[in-house]
């Protein structure tokens, strides 16, 4: 058995095994309120760390791996004397104006580790030599189970809704086609997940890996998988999901055709592509009946005006407690978390200066509060360091938007250290199959890209994704993968 734990392929196998269950350990039963309290944190997010943490262990000492030490030490060192310094600058101060904006070590470190395991994937997937064969197996297990724990739990009428905590839904996909439906927050659903975002974007990301293995051999198994995947994003009824497959397909096979007819890499196989297009087609005609919820809609401001001046509501006239109820914005956001009694000025400035569209909705009520208390409560570091996590968290005040959110939380040294590893693997590996190595320069390839691509630019739409491991630790395992694979000869350097 210790032989084994020495060898890279046996490693690679737990690795693998454990990237296919994780949808399992998303079940929203082990983030719930009982299970956190008696654990103190989610057991989903424990197991994750032990069994990273063992994988990492054994590929580190490993001997073979022993020219990858030194950066990666220097680069956890440069981690460390962040953690300490943001610890020390955000811990430092309590704001009596703000009393829930507290600080909390546990949970600050907590998600610091959640923040850097991620890294440590890409290290393990990269040094682990991850074969195309094995990428493409990984992944479509994946999106089978995911897509099937959706569209299962949505016949049975068990799944959860997409956006109303654990209320289960009103209505399975028959029910789209009815006249007297419920509405669109009754009936998407997302399973037995945590979040809907946080699926939509793991969807986002899975969704080319399947179009490219439909349109590299299209067999029952495969087509069978890209309609799962697409029912799923239809019924999760996010606009990431429910437009975002649309996108991405539409885009995929006019990047299979530029591969193919202008710089003929491969030849067309009709099976294939008009398979996967009818596939498309057939699923668009779902899309017209399909849930899509709107999370961000305001008060339409014509309706507004002409409601007040039937009932005779004067607004210029009015206190700003008078005002309130008419802000479009939801009652917990000035009474409960950020309260106008504590917060007069910026509730004044709100009500009188922002206009409608600009306000309504909750992710404008977030992102209008986040730039107040950045504003309000920074110190002169906080744009480096940030403001913490747990501050945000524990006010209950968490932007939907990644990068914004992050610039808050963790400052711009945590996004260099903690984010941008992505965006500039994909930008060097761009470079690499532009400029240095033509011959990298094909569909597969695009496709690693753009699945990489596609969950950054969900979260600063839908938000709440990179955060989350059900996410980041598949994106985390691409980004490692794309290290290995996409690699130019040693002769296209000295070209």
């Amino acid at each position: 058995m210790l032989d084994k734990l020495k060898d890279d392929r046996f490693i690679k196998k737990i690795l693998l095994i454990f990237l296919a269950i994780q949808p399992f350990l998303d079940c929203y039963l082990l983030y719930s309120e009982a299970v956190t309290s008696f654990f103190h944190f989610s057991p989903t997010t424990i197991i994750r760390f032990l069994i990273i943490g063992l994988i990492f262990v054994l590929v580190f000492w490993n001997k073979n791996n022993a020219k990858t030490r030194k950066p990666l030490i220097i680069y956890g060192g440069i981690i460390f004397i962040y953690i300490v310094l943001h610890h020390l600058t955000v811990s430092d101060y309590n704001i009596d104006a703000f009393p829930s904006f507290v600080y909390s070590f546990t949970a600050e470190m907590f998600y610091m580790l959640r923040m850097i395991l991620p890294l440590i994937v890409i290290y393990i997937t990269y040094t682990l030599k991850v074969t195309k064969k094995e990428f493409l197996q990984l992944f479509l297990i994946v999106t089978f189970i995911s897509s099937l724990i959706i569209v299962g739990t949505n016949l049975l009428g068990v799944a959860l809704t997409s956006y109303g905590g654990n209320n289960k839904i009103s209505g399975n996909i028959f029910s789209w086609f009815m006249s007297d439906k419920p509405g669109p927050r009754e009936l998407a659903s997302k399973g037995w997940f945590n979040s809907a975002n946080q699926i939509s974007g793991l969807f986002a990301m899975l969704l080319p890996i399947v179009i490219y293995a439909a349109l590299d051999k299209f067999n029952w198994k495969r087509a069978t998988i890209l309609i799962l995947t697409i029912i799923a994003m239809l019924m999760l009824g996010t606009r990431v999901s429910s437009i975002g497959w649309v996108l991405i397909l539409v885009v995929m096979l006019m990047i299979y055709l530029f591969f193919n007819i202008i710089l003929k890499q491969f030849k067309f196989q009709k099976k294939n592509f008009f398979g996967t297009l009818i596939i498309g087609c057939l699923c668009g005609l779902l899309l017209m009946f399909s849930p899509l919820v709107n999370t961000n809609s305001g008060v339409d401001e014509d309706a507004l005006d002409a409601y007040l001046k039937d009932k005779e509501i004067d607004l210029e006239n009015m206190s700003i407690e008078e005002y309130l109820p008419f802000l479009a914005i939801n009652e917990e956001y000035y009474n409960v978390l950020y309260p106008y009694t504590d917060h007069q000025e910026f509730w004044e400035y709100v009500a009188r200066d922002v206009p409608y569209y600009k306000r309504g909705g909750n992710r404008n009520a977030q992102t209008l509060i986040s730039a107040d208390i950045n504003n309000e409560f920074a110190t002169a570091v906080s744009p480096i360091l940030g403001l913490g996590y747990s501050r945000f968290e524990n006010a209950k005040i968490y932007l939907e938007k990644d990068f914004v959110v992050h610039y808050y939380t963790i400052g711009i040294a945590g996004i260099i250290l903690f984010l941008l590893p992505y965006l500039i693997i994909l930008l060097y590996k761009f470079y690499q199959m532009l400029f240095v190595d033509r011959k990298l320069f094909n569909f597969y390839n695009v496709m690693l890209l753009a699945a990489l691509t596609l969950p950054l630019g969900c979260s600063l739409v839908s938000g709440h994704i990179l955060d989350e491991l059900i996410v980041s630790l598949y994106m985390a395992f691409i980004a490692g993968y794309i290290l290995w694979h996409i690699k130019p000869t040693p002769e296209s350097f000295t070209k």
